[in-house]
Order: C-alpha cells, then structure tokens, then sequence
C-alpha cells in the first residue's frame, strides 16, 4: 500500500493559485491536511461553494477571481496581505490549455493564453514577493512537459510553458539576495478534470501517451502535490532554478 507523504506546515502561509480543481485542489487538500493556512484564488464560483463546504474559513481563505484580471489580483493581494502579513510560499498553479493548428491561431488567441498562463504570474510573483519570507520563502511555478518538447497543435500553449521555466530561472538569480527558492514543475499526463474528455475525444492520441510513458500509466493529482509540498518545505532548501519533470518518464524516452 502506498504510504502518503507527511509535512507539517503548521503555521505556515501559503497562496495557491487554481485551488478549486485538478493538481491545484489536491495541493489545497494536502496542504490543509498538513496544518497549514492556505490562501487561495479561483474562477469558478462552484468551486468556491465546494472549498468553503470542505474547509474550515479560519484555514482556508477562497477568492472568486481571475488571474489575467490585473484589478482582481490586486484585490487577491490585498486580502491575503491583511490576513497573513507574511507568506512562506506561492503555488503559481493557474492555467489554460489551448489546442488549435498553428495557421489557426489569432492573435487574441495568443494574448490570452500569454495573459493566463504567462503575465499573470510575472505580476502574481512581483506583488507575492514584497511579502514571501526571506530565507526561506519557495515559489513554485507549473509549466509542462509541452513547454521544452512541444506538441502538435499547441504551439501558443508550448509558447507560455517553456517561457515560464525561463521566468523561473531568471527569478531564482534574482531572488537569490532573500534566499527565496523559484523552481518549476513540468507535468507530464496527469489525471486531472481533463483527463476523460482527452481519452474519449482523442483515443488514438491518449494511447500513444500511455505508449510514450515509460511507466505506461498518466500521473495522479496527488503525486504532483507531494512534489509541490517537498519544494516548499524545509526538506529542498538546496533545490533553486530548477525545472523538474514529473512526467512518468516521458523526458528520457
């Protein structure tokens, strides 16, 4: 039987983007269970009703808003700085996927998944910063495997993932005066609120994933949480600019 991983983040302050479904949700749950206070920010107004439904307000604090939303971040920012004063790590978890033909791709299009996926976390990570602690702060950014090796029909999607690892990259220099480590996770398959729809609309497609994964299985939610509460927690405090693959094997195939 597998063994979950234990953290304690007792008193610790976090801010998760993307909290209400998919790896951002199973990071909101492991987090929680870890004794932590998690602020966190959403779109869906269900998923809010369902996280106030699940969690106790005096640990979980959940915002209805958009991140490519420069008002609504704001607004997020200002909440969170009068409740937490200083917070131990940002989870940069927010995103969309988009898949069209390259020819096909507008250039609203591309602006708007640069505006989510992209500039909304430069801005996310510049207005953190000013209360992320120094020492030991983490910020933790989710890019994909898509970004380095790109994929058919998502270039404007591989655009922002592989320009978010560099973001990373060159935040972690920057940071490196506050000793704040900035490190991306690259996700291969992973059984999120997608992961049905991908299978039924594009069977042929998910096979050769499985074919492609070297374990032959798309990764859990929660397996890419535990990655994420590692490089927050204490345990990794030499890992910095890092992106690191969890992706079932997918990199070294």
């Amino acid at each position: 039987m597998k063994k979950n991983i234990k953290f304690d983040f007792s008193a610790k302050n976090f801010v998760l983007t993307g909290g209400g479904k998919g790896i951002g949700f199973a990071t909101l749950n492991k987090l929680y269970d870890s004794g932590a206070n998690v602020a966190l920010i959403t779109r869906s107004k269900s998923d809010i009703i369902k996280i106030e439904k699940k969690f106790s307000k005096k640990k979980v604090l959940a915002f209805c808003g958009d991140v490519s939303s420069k008002e609504d971040r704001r607004l997020f920012f200002n909440i969170v700085k009068k409740k937490m004063k200083k917070v131990d790590g940002l989870i940069n978890n927010a995103g969309i996927r988009q898949r069209k033909n390259f020819d096909d791709i507008s250039e609203n299009d591309l602006d708007f998944i640069y505006e989510v996926n992209l500039k909304s976390i430069f801005f996310l990570t510049q207005i953190f910063s000013k209360i992320i602690k120094k020492n030991t702060g983490s910020i933790i950014n989710i890019s994909s495997i898509v970004g380095p090796f790109g994929f058919k029909q998502l270039s404007g999607y591989a655009l922002s993932k592989s320009g978010l690892i560099g973001l990373t990259k060159s935040l972690a220099v920057e940071f490196s005066d506050k000793k704040i480590r900035v490190n991306s996770i690259s996700p291969g398959f992973i059984k999120s609120s997608y992961a049905s729809k991908f299978k039924k609309k594009l069977p042929n497609l998910y096979k050769y994933t499985l074919q492609r994964t070297l374990l032959k299985r798309w990764g859990l939610c929660e397996e890419v949480a535990d990655l994420i509460l590692f490089l927050l927690s204490n345990n990794s405090l030499y890992i910095n600019g890092n992106n690191i693959f969890i992706d079932g094997g997918w990199n070294a195939n």
